[in-house]
C-alpha cells in the first residue's frame, strides 16, 4: 500500500454571507390644497375734474375781436359785439370765465382676496393617516436640521416600524437590486 492511499484529505469549507436590501414602502405623504377667501379694504384716492362757468358783464371798448386768455387756472373767452354810435367801436359786453377745479375724494372698497392653504398628512404603508404635519413646526424642523432625518429623529415615532424587526433578508437567494448596475461597478463587488 501506498502512503498516498492512507492519507486522508479533509476539505476546508468557508461560508460566505451575502445580504440584499429590499425596498419596502413604509408610508407616504398626502398634500391637500384648499382655497380660503378673506376680505381686504382697498383704499385709493380719486380725482374729479369739473369746470365752473361764470359770466362776467363788461362794457370795455376794444379795437376788434379779442383772443382767448389764460389767467392762472381760469380760461377767459371774450365775447364781442359791434355797437352803433356815431362812430363804430368794439365793446366787450361780456366775458365767460371757465375755471378748472380739481377735487379729491378718498374711496374705500372691499375686495375679496383668495389664498390657498395646503394640508399635509403622513400616511402609513396601508394608506391610513398617521399624523397631520403642522407647517410651522415642519418649517422650524427643516431650518434647524443639520443632518438628514433618521428613524429616531422623526417627530411621530409611533408611526415607525419596530426597530427590532429589520427589513432585510440575510443569505437570501433573491436577486440583488444591484444586479442591474453597469459592469464596471459589478466587478468591484
Amino acid at each position: 500500500m501506498d502512503s498516498q492511499e492512507n492519507d486522508l484529505i479533509v476539505p476546508v469549507v468557508n461560508e460566505e454571507l451575502h445580504a440584499d436590501a429590499i425596498p419596502v414602502q413604509t408610508g407616504g405623504v398626502r398634500v391637500t390644497k384648499r382655497v380660503e377667501s378673506h376680505d381686504e379694504v382697498l383704499e385709493q384716492e380719486l380725482r374729479k375734474g369739473r369746470v365752473e362757468v361764470k359770466r362776467v358783464k363788461t362794457d370795455r371798448v376794444v379795437d376788434g375781436p379779442q383772443p382767448v386768455q389764460r389767467v392762472g387756472n381760469t380760461l377767459v373767452v371774450p365775447v364781442v359785439s359791434e355797437v352803433l354810435h356815431v362812430e363804430k367801436q368794439w365793446v366787450v359786453t361780456e366775458e365767460i370765465h371757465l375755471t378748472q377745479i380739481e377735487e379729491r375724494d378718498t374711496v374705500q372698497e372691499t375686495v375679496r382676496v383668495n389664498q390657498e392653504k395646503a394640508e399635509v398628512e403622513r400616511l402609513d404603508e396601508a394608506g391610513n393617516v398617521v399624523s397631520i404635519v403642522d407647517p410651522d413646526i415642519e418649517r422650524h424642523t427643516l431650518a434647524s436640521r443639520s443632518a438628514p432625518e433618521t428613524l429616531v429623529g422623526r417627530r411621530d415615532a409611533s408611526a415607525l416600524p419596530d426597530a427590532s424587526t429589520p427589513k432585510r433578508r440575510v443569505g437570501s437567494s433573491s436577486q440583488s437590486i444591484l444586479k442591474n448596475r453597469p459592469d464596471d461597478l459589478n466587478k468591484t463587488r
